[in-house]
């Protein structure tokens, strides 16, 4: 079976110079499909709409889920045959069960998408029951708890603890994610392979192979 490839992205906030290199990537290289993990714009869905249909112009599959900073409602929207919302979804493409978790933890700052752990562990466990095979890819905006991942500057894990419970336990074959930017990085659960793509308002995104292992290479737009 050939290798599958993810060009993945995450934590755009509406730049437009920079959702414009990502398109003219995918135009060049015409990966398997295309991984938005969150925080495509800063509270306008019908800015975020408007460039989700800009990237699918490339002709690849887009799969996404909002991020914190992004309207919610954004999660149930399809504007086109080759935008695949995944926030509390299964969708099945190349022999590959993608699920989504949108936004992040409730906490003290304000922002437009927030979930409690427990609302999140339900949605996870239930996606779960309907995505068979091996080769599960969860998209979460949050990355999970006490991993590379997570960490911010400070040094502190501010990742989801649900999520972080949902991979030990399923162990799916990949987790992507965003949201904290400077946590840009590679990271095990078991044999789960976990992601931050890095942030793609600095041009960061990671390119993901799938053949017999898992191969990262995080790389700059240009």
């Amino acid at each position: 079976m050939p290798d599958l490839v993810i060009l993945a992205f995450t934590d755009f906030h509406g730049r437009q110079d920079t959702y414009r290199k990502a398109k003219q990537l995918i135009s060049r290289e015409q990966p398997t499909l295309v991984v938005v993990a969150g925080d495509l714009v800063n509270y306008d869905a019908e800015h975020a709409k408007q460039l989700l249909l800009e990237l699918g112009q490339a002709g690849r599959p887009i799969y996404f889920v909002p991020g914190n900073m992004d309207n919610a409602d954004l999660g149930d929207w399809a504007g086109s045959d080759r935008i695949h919302p995944l926030h509390g979804r299964c969708e099945h493409a190349d022999e590959l069960c993608l699920i989504g978790l949108g936004g992040s933890p409730l906490g003290p700052f304000k922002f437009s998408f927030g979930f409690t752990e427990e609302s999140a562990a339900r949605l996870l466990n239930s996606l779960a029951k309907n995505c068979y095979g091996s080769r599960m890819i969860l998209v979460s905006h949050c990355p999970p708890r006490n991993t590379k991942i997570d960490r911010v500057l400070s040094g502190e894990h501010v990742g989801s603890i649900s999520v972080r419970e949902f991979v030990e336990r399923v162990q799916p074959l990949l987790v992507i994610s965003g949201h904290i930017h400077e946590a840009q990085g590679v990271d095990k659960i078991g044999s789960t392979t976990l992601v931050n793509t890095g942030a793609a308002q600095y041009d960061c995104f990671a390119r993901i192979m799938l053949g017999q292992t898992v191969t990262v290479s995080f790389q700059k737009l240009l």
